[in-house]
Protein backbone atom coordinates (compact mmCIF):
# COMPACT_ATOMS: atom_id res chain seq x y z
CA UNK A 1 0.00 0.00 0.00
CA UNK A 2 3.09 2.66 0.71
CA UNK A 3 4.63 1.82 -2.31
CA UNK A 4 1.77 2.68 -4.69
CA UNK A 5 1.05 5.98 -2.65
CA UNK A 6 4.71 6.87 -2.96
CA UNK A 7 4.28 5.82 -6.61
CA UNK A 8 1.11 8.51 -6.76
CA UNK A 9 2.92 11.22 -4.59
CA UNK A 10 6.01 10.50 -7.03
CA UNK A 11 3.81 10.66 -9.98
CA UNK A 12 1.85 13.49 -9.12
CA UNK A 13 4.96 15.77 -7.88
CA UNK A 14 6.71 14.75 -11.96
CA UNK A 15 3.55 15.80 -13.66
CA UNK A 16 3.30 19.18 -11.32
CA UNK A 17 6.96 20.13 -12.01
CA UNK A 18 6.72 19.44 -15.84
CA UNK A 19 3.86 21.93 -15.78
CA UNK A 20 5.59 24.31 -13.73
CA UNK A 21 8.33 24.33 -15.45
CA UNK A 22 6.77 24.76 -18.59
CA UNK A 23 4.74 27.95 -17.44
CA UNK A 24 6.54 29.70 -14.80
CA UNK A 25 7.18 32.63 -17.19
CA UNK A 26 4.12 35.32 -16.41
CA UNK A 27 2.97 33.51 -13.30
CA UNK A 28 3.64 33.70 -9.82
CA UNK A 29 4.35 31.55 -6.76
CA UNK A 30 2.27 32.08 -3.70
CA UNK A 31 3.75 30.92 0.28
CA UNK A 32 0.60 30.77 2.37
CA UNK A 33 -0.04 29.56 5.82
CA UNK A 34 -2.39 29.43 9.08
CA UNK A 35 -5.41 28.35 11.11
CA UNK A 36 -7.34 25.54 9.83
CA UNK A 37 -10.72 24.16 11.64
CA UNK A 38 -10.88 20.11 10.42
CA UNK A 39 -14.33 18.51 11.50
CA UNK A 40 -15.69 15.89 9.35
CA UNK A 41 -19.54 15.44 8.35
CA UNK A 42 -21.48 12.74 7.03
CA UNK A 43 -23.03 9.40 7.92
CA UNK A 44 -21.00 8.18 11.65
CA UNK A 45 -20.51 11.74 12.62
CA UNK A 46 -22.82 12.93 15.21
CA UNK A 47 -21.54 14.52 18.52
CA UNK A 48 -18.27 15.39 16.55
CA UNK A 49 -16.94 18.87 17.31
CA UNK A 50 -13.79 21.06 15.69
CA UNK A 51 -10.45 20.30 16.07
CA UNK A 52 -8.05 23.57 15.20
CA UNK A 53 -4.54 22.90 13.66
CA UNK A 54 -2.26 24.32 10.66
CA UNK A 55 -2.17 24.37 6.78
CA UNK A 56 0.50 26.19 5.01
CA UNK A 57 1.12 25.58 1.48
CA UNK A 58 3.07 26.56 -1.80
CA UNK A 59 0.93 27.52 -5.12
CA UNK A 60 1.57 28.53 -8.29
CA UNK A 61 -0.51 30.78 -10.51
CA UNK A 62 -0.36 31.56 -14.15
CA UNK A 63 -2.82 33.72 -16.32
CA UNK A 64 -3.92 32.52 -19.35
CA UNK A 65 -6.80 35.26 -19.84
CA UNK A 66 -7.39 38.90 -18.31
CA UNK A 67 -8.08 38.37 -14.93
CA UNK A 68 -8.69 34.43 -15.40
CA UNK A 69 -5.65 32.24 -13.88
CA UNK A 70 -4.99 28.33 -13.19
CA UNK A 71 -3.70 27.77 -9.91
CA UNK A 72 -1.47 24.32 -8.65
CA UNK A 73 0.35 23.67 -5.68
CA UNK A 74 1.23 20.95 -2.77
CA UNK A 75 -0.49 22.06 0.27
CA UNK A 76 0.30 20.25 4.06
CA UNK A 77 -1.90 20.31 6.81
CA UNK A 78 -4.78 17.80 8.77
CA UNK A 79 -7.63 16.91 8.86
CA UNK A 80 -9.51 15.48 11.75
CA UNK A 81 -12.00 15.84 14.44
CA UNK A 82 -12.80 15.69 18.09
CA UNK A 83 -14.95 14.73 20.79
CA UNK A 84 -14.27 15.97 23.98
CA UNK A 85 -17.52 14.24 25.36
CA UNK A 86 -15.72 10.48 24.96
CA UNK A 87 -12.59 11.99 25.15
CA UNK A 88 -11.48 10.90 21.90
CA UNK A 89 -9.28 12.69 19.27
CA UNK A 90 -8.04 11.79 15.74
CA UNK A 91 -5.85 13.89 13.86
CA UNK A 92 -3.95 12.70 10.54
CA UNK A 93 -1.29 14.80 8.95
CA UNK A 94 -1.56 14.98 5.50
CA UNK A 95 -0.27 15.97 2.09
CA UNK A 96 -2.70 17.81 -0.99
CA UNK A 97 -2.23 18.34 -4.45
CA UNK A 98 -4.83 21.13 -5.33
CA UNK A 99 -5.80 22.28 -8.60
CA UNK A 100 -8.01 25.39 -9.48
CA UNK A 101 -9.13 27.81 -11.57
CA UNK A 102 -10.16 31.04 -10.42
CA UNK A 103 -10.14 35.12 -10.93
CA UNK A 104 -8.50 37.86 -10.10
CA UNK A 105 -10.49 41.43 -10.01
CA UNK A 106 -8.38 44.48 -9.67
CA UNK A 107 -10.14 47.53 -7.45
CA UNK A 108 -7.03 49.70 -7.55
CA UNK A 109 -3.56 49.52 -8.69
CA UNK A 110 -2.98 47.98 -5.20
CA UNK A 111 -6.17 46.16 -4.12
CA UNK A 112 -7.46 43.40 -5.72
CA UNK A 113 -10.45 40.60 -4.69
CA UNK A 114 -9.90 36.86 -5.67
CA UNK A 115 -12.38 33.97 -6.17
CA UNK A 116 -10.86 30.50 -7.31
CA UNK A 117 -12.93 26.69 -7.21
CA UNK A 118 -11.47 23.43 -8.09
CA UNK A 119 -10.21 20.01 -7.17
CA UNK A 120 -7.37 18.35 -4.42
CA UNK A 121 -6.43 15.00 -4.11
CA UNK A 122 -4.82 14.47 -0.69
CA UNK A 123 -2.50 11.43 1.45
CA UNK A 124 -2.20 10.73 4.64
CA UNK A 125 1.16 10.90 5.85
CA UNK A 126 1.17 10.41 9.78
CA UNK A 127 -1.52 11.13 12.50
CA UNK A 128 -3.11 8.91 15.42
CA UNK A 129 -6.40 8.23 17.44
CA UNK A 130 -6.62 9.29 20.91
CA UNK A 131 -9.31 7.92 23.04
CA UNK A 132 -9.80 6.40 26.31
CA UNK A 133 -5.79 7.47 27.46
CA UNK A 134 -4.41 5.76 24.47
CA UNK A 135 -3.11 6.27 20.99
CA UNK A 136 -3.71 4.06 17.60
CA UNK A 137 -1.25 5.24 15.28
CA UNK A 138 -3.21 5.73 11.97
CA UNK A 139 -0.88 2.73 10.28
CA UNK A 140 -2.36 0.23 13.14
CA UNK A 141 -6.23 0.96 12.30
CA UNK A 142 -7.82 -0.95 10.26
CA UNK A 143 -8.77 -0.90 7.05
CA UNK A 144 -7.75 2.58 7.51
CA UNK A 145 -7.91 5.33 4.44
CA UNK A 146 -5.39 7.06 3.90
CA UNK A 147 -6.39 8.35 0.63
CA UNK A 148 -8.95 11.01 0.51
CA UNK A 149 -9.79 13.18 -2.79
CA UNK A 150 -12.89 16.01 -3.26
CA UNK A 151 -13.28 20.03 -4.10
CA UNK A 152 -12.28 23.62 -2.68
CA UNK A 153 -13.31 26.54 -2.82
CA UNK A 154 -10.68 30.33 -2.28
CA UNK A 155 -11.92 33.80 -1.64
CA UNK A 156 -9.32 36.01 -1.14
CA UNK A 157 -8.14 39.92 -0.70
CA UNK A 158 -4.75 40.81 -2.15
CA UNK A 159 -3.16 43.77 -1.03
CA UNK A 160 -0.13 44.42 -3.64
CA UNK A 161 1.72 40.74 -3.00
CA UNK A 162 0.25 40.10 0.41
CA UNK A 163 -2.94 37.78 0.39
CA UNK A 164 -5.30 37.13 2.82
CA UNK A 165 -7.45 34.23 2.00
CA UNK A 166 -10.28 31.76 3.66
CA UNK A 167 -10.54 28.32 1.85
CA UNK A 168 -12.77 26.03 2.59
CA UNK A 169 -12.00 22.10 1.63
CA UNK A 170 -14.78 19.38 1.69
CA UNK A 171 -13.64 15.81 0.89
CA UNK A 172 -15.56 12.68 0.16
CA UNK A 173 -13.47 9.39 1.18
CA UNK A 174 -13.83 7.46 4.42
CA UNK A 175 -11.03 7.38 6.79
CA UNK A 176 -11.88 3.80 7.58
CA UNK A 177 -14.70 1.27 7.22
CA UNK A 178 -17.32 2.19 9.29
CA UNK A 179 -15.84 5.35 10.22
CA UNK A 180 -16.56 9.14 9.65
CA UNK A 181 -16.52 10.28 5.81
CA UNK A 182 -16.48 13.53 4.36
CA UNK A 183 -13.56 15.63 5.68
CA UNK A 184 -14.53 19.19 6.17
CA UNK A 185 -11.60 22.22 6.45
CA UNK A 186 -11.98 26.01 7.23
CA UNK A 187 -8.65 27.69 6.20
CA UNK A 188 -7.88 31.21 6.83
CA UNK A 189 -4.16 32.25 5.58
CA UNK A 190 -1.87 34.52 4.96
CA UNK A 191 0.02 34.64 1.23
CA UNK A 192 2.76 36.06 -0.47
CA UNK A 193 3.21 36.20 -3.92
CA UNK A 194 7.00 36.44 -5.10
Amino acid sequence: VMKKIFLMLVAALMVGTATVNAQVKGGEFILRGGFAANNFKGDNTRGIDMLPSYNFSLDYNKTFYKGAYWNVGVMFGTRGFDVEDWDRKFRAHNFNIPFTVGYKYNLTNNFALDGRFGAFFGVDMAGKYEFDDDDIKIGDIEDYKRCDGGIMLGLGVWYKRVNFEYTFKRGFGEAWDDGPAGAVNHMIRLGYAF
